[in-house]
């Protein structure tokens, strides 16, 4: 049975951002784009029957901008992380688990997914993850400290990092 699909596209002070759930939870995220157009072809397929529903996104958006702005940490809407491999799920259980202004390793995150040595998966599991921002991706670097891939960019990944350092290092 198909789920019920909706979408939003929500103004942040980085672009815009697309936004696809089911009644269980947000299920897909578009990292910041120039143009709502661009952000809503992000969605992909499944906003092919999707219905748009600014409102349902109203927490996420509160969420967002509060991230954004440095106040909020950790992101608490509800998630629908639909059919994934066990080891993608652990994987971006492990990457949540991450505290806000730290960053981990590749590898520590194939530990913590239950695999030390599926660093490449680590990684798939990284540039796949449906909902970058609530699962924290850019905090996942390469074991000598380098930015390596992150599915908004590199320049997003240093913008993540330094507002998270910012907000840690002034409290």
């Amino acid at each position: 049975m198909n789920q019920q699909h909706y979408y939003a596209v929500l103004e942040t002070r980085l672009g815009w951002l697309g936004a696809l759930a089911t009644q269980i939870g947000i299920r897909r995220i578009v990292l910041p784009k120039d143009t709502a157009i661009d952000a809503v072809a992000g969605l992909g397929p499944q906003l092919e029957n999707a219905q748009l529903d600014q409102a349902r996104f109203r927490d996420l958006r509160t969420q967002i901008d509060e991230y954004l702005n440095g106040t909020l940490k950790n992101f608490t809407v509800p998630m629908d992380m639909g059919n994934y491999s066990r080891f993608f799920l652990r994987a971006w259980e492990a990457c949540s688990s991450i505290p806000f202004g730290e960053t981990r390793s590749y590898r520590w995150l194939a530990t913590n997914a239950g695999n030390a040595s599926a660093l490449r998966a680590a990684g798939q599991a990284m540039a796949r993850n449906p909902l970058p921002l609530l699962i924290p991706c850019h905090r996942v670097i390469s074991s000598n400290g380098n930015l390596h891939g992150y599915v908004g960019g590199l320049d997003m990944k240093r913008h993540l990092l330094g507002l998270e350092w910012r907000v840690t290092s002034a409290s």
